[in-house]
């Protein structure tokens, strides 16, 4: 009789550490995937503030992003060590200090690590969802393949409640891609 309730009782217990341990082991292997690529080259789609765009984007870590839009007035954002820019035919647009963006979390391994860590995971039939919350620059989800833990694409909600979704396809890790590409143009 006891010797049931002791079993009963250890399995129970078991069971509620089982969400926890599996979470630890999927954060692992997300991270592991993520520390194997220096570098990312995706096609993008991104829904924002009622627009939908596409493009490609080349990720070089730790500090170089440039996405290029499809469309008419050939926007571009680069990221830059510290910089965040975006440009439209070539020229300076809008200039944004880099630490008021996820992208440093996204680029830098370290950053990432602990953004990864003090996330809350949910997983799905289709994907894992890193949740992560910011009060200084508003919430992040980044979604990740349950099977193969790729990058998938991030979700965004910044203080002012504006909704940025980016969705990963064509995901190329560890091509060789040229510095020159960051290149900020200077200002006119």
């Amino acid at each position: 009789m006891y010797k049931k309730i002791f079993l009963s009782t250890l399995l129970f217990y078991l069971s509620l550490n089982y969400p926890t341990n599996l979470f630890a082991e999927i954060r692992s292997k997300i991270l592991q995937n993520l520390n194997n690529s220096e570098t990312l080259k995706f096609d993008f789609e991104q829904t924002s503030l009622n627009s939908f765009e596409r493009g490609i984007c080349y990720i070089k870590r730790p500090h170089f992003l440039k996405c290029s839009y499809n469309d008419k007035r050939k926007k571009e954002i680069i990221v830059n060590k510290r910089t965040l820019v975006v440009l439209h035919y070539n020229k300076l647009r809008y200039s944004y200090p880099l630490s008021k963006s996820y992208f440093l979390e996204i680029l830098d391994k370290k950053k990432f690590y602990e953004l990864a860590y003090k996330s809350t995971l949910e997983s799905d039939n289709e994907s894992i969802k890193m949740k992560y919350l910011d009060e200084k620059k508003g919430s992040i989800i980044i979604y990740f393949n349950n099977k193969n833990y790729e990058l998938q694409g991030w979700e965004i909600n910044d203080l002012t409640n504006n909704k940025t979704i980016l969705k990963i396809k064509n995901l190329h890790k560890n091509e060789k891609i040229d510095n020159k590409i960051f290149f900020i143009p200077l200002p006119e």
